[in-house]
């Protein structure tokens, strides 16, 4: 099997825990106060797996001269991480797990492509191609179908 044949499958099931997650945040959210209490409780836990992770692989945080020049933008993954979370602890249980994740994997293909498009964030430009374009249609229109019925 090829490599990128694997990380396919690793985003399927990535895709499929993060429709898991809201589902499972907004009821933590309804037990502990509210999303924000959740995604807290969330990132403790995801924060507190990684480090053993870490651990146990033996891996260690290479500081170099790099880690000084990165972009802003470098340092707010994890902030955009606690946005997602809490917005889907808080939808979820209000729109459903379906309409969500139509919507979020939506927002999501408008930006790669846009970011693709314009080489965002250091990423090798890929062209937005007509059909490229026809595929995010093609989703908003499965997000208004999920929604809708």
């Amino acid at each position: 099997m090829q490599w990128n044949n694997i990380l396919i499958g690793l985003g399927l099931f990535s895709g499929m825990m993060i429709a898991a997650q809201g589902a499972i945040n907004g009821r933590l959210a309804s037990a502990i106060g509210g999303p924000v209490q959740a995604a807290t409780i969330s990132f403790i836990v995801g924060a507190t797996g990684l480090i053993l992770v870490n651990l146990f692989m033996g891996n260690r945080f290479a500081l170099s001269q790099s880690f000084s020049t990165l972009p802003w933008w470098a340092w707010i993954g994890g902030l955009v991480g606690s946005i997602m979370v809490t917005s889907s602890a808080l939808a979820v249980p209000r729109i459903g797990v379906a309409a969500w994740v139509s919507a979020v994997i939506a927002g999501q293909l408008i930006a790669a492509v846009l970011y693709d498009q314009f080489g965002a964030f250091g990423q090798t430009v890929r062209p937005a191609t007509p059909l490229r374009l026809l595929g995010v249609v093609f989703l908003f229109a499965g997000v208004y179908l999920v929604r809708r019925f």
